[in-house]
């Protein structure tokens, strides 16, 4: 078989481990906290380490803690290797016996709090814009609820700050796959007619996290309407357009989406997006400039570059292909099953016999 239409179609595995491992890592909006602002996290982080012997916090929190009480967490890396391996937060857990977890909302933290919440070992006690907390499953522990119409209102007597609270919790609520509480939270929040684009945008999430494509479609396109610089609303539009069947729509969308904020999630969206419109030179380069950004922030390669090699290989750019593929080999946070998968693509694209291609 030519080589280069093995690419192209035996190889939709790694194309899809790919994108999970770009989904998985990239996430890459800074955590917002915006309903919390970082003095009222820093006590927040000084009471809990007063109070509890062994605290587990996720590492993009690390910043926000005095340094005075770092000494009482797990070091930094200790914290990034834990949240990247279920089974090294559990060694982790069984060395220092954690009495309490704060997680914060970017990945790989938000897939660890989803494993543990579904544990029988944990319970998810709060949720709030700036991430969550887990307890130690006791008799006594109590799981978190969605609070009362009547206490919100109490606790945030400003309908805008309220909505903004409701929806920012609903979304992180949907990420780790509580769509029924997130959208208990989200019908309050419709009902204080405030902050329309993010309570649409955070709708269409809702729709896509339960595959509800044609809703998350209408609701999305509603937020962007409503509020064109809305990136949130952007890229959930992308998303949408591309599950209905709008390639060519979603692919405009990116493209305008990255002209204002150049980022690796827009451009991993804009790659995308080229990719189902079957505009391959696109997608090229905006995974270059993906693996670009990824190098100058000092950020794991392993998922661009996989992907990266993918666009080069889909393009006919063999050699480009061969190399960004050895290149992916290199990088250590792949798994032993990812590498078995990248050297096959490696050796079926060593050239033993001719192969149509640019390169």
């Amino acid at each position: 078989m030519n080589k280069t239409r093995f690419i192209l179609i035996g190889s939709a595995g790694l194309f899809l481990i790919g994108a999970w491992l770009l989904i998985a890592h990239l996430s890459s909006r800074q955590p917002e906290l915006r309903a919390t602002p970082p003095l009222y996290l820093i006590a927040l982080l000084e009471k809990t380490l007063e109070h509890h012997q062994s605290v587990f916090l996720s590492p993009e929190l690390y910043r926000f803690v005095p340094p005075g009480k770092l000494p009482f967490l797990v070091s930094l890396q200790d914290a990034v290797t834990a949240v990247s391996d279920t089974s090294n937060f559990y060694r982790l857990n069984r060395e220092h016996h954690f009495s309490l977890l704060i997680l914060g909302t970017l990945q790989p933290s938000t897939r660890l709090t989803s494993e543990l919440a579904d544990s029988p070992l944990w319970v998810l006690h709060d949720v709030s814009p700036w991430g969550y907390v887990l307890l130690p499953k006791t008799a006594g522990t109590a799981s978190w609820v969605p609070p009362s119409p009547k206490d919100l209102n109490q606790q945030f007597p400003d309908a805008m700050k309220r909505s903004e609270w409701l929806i920012s919790t609903s979304e992180n609520l949907i990420t780790i796959g509580k769509t029924h509480d997130a959208e208990e939270l989200l019908q309050i929040a419709s009902s204080t007619g405030k902050c329309l684009s993010s309570l649409q945008s955070a709708q269409a999430s809702l729709a896509a996290a339960q595959g509800r494509w044609n809703d998350a479609l209408s609701a999305a396109i509603m937020a962007h309407r409503l509020d064109p610089g809305n990136a949130s609303a952007a890229e959930i539009l992308i998303r949408a357009l591309t599950e209905c069947g709008q390639p060519d729509k979603a692919l405009d969308v990116a493209r305008q989406l990255t002209e204002r904020i150049k980022n690796q999630e827009t451009y991993f969206l804009l790659a995308r997006a080229a990719n189902v419109a079957n505009s391959k030179e696109e997608e090229v380069r905006a995974l270059r400039s993906l693996v670009t950004l990824a190098r100058e922030n000092h950020q794991q390669l392993g998922a661009s570059l996989t992907y990266l090699g993918q666009a080069y290989a889909r393009n006919g750019e063999r050699g480009e292909a061969l190399r960004t593929f050895q290149e992916a080999l290199g990088q250590g946070e792949l798994t032993e099953e990812q590498r078995r998968l990248l050297r096959q693509l490696v050796d079926h694209l060593t050239p033993e016999s001719p192969v149509s291609g640019k390169n």
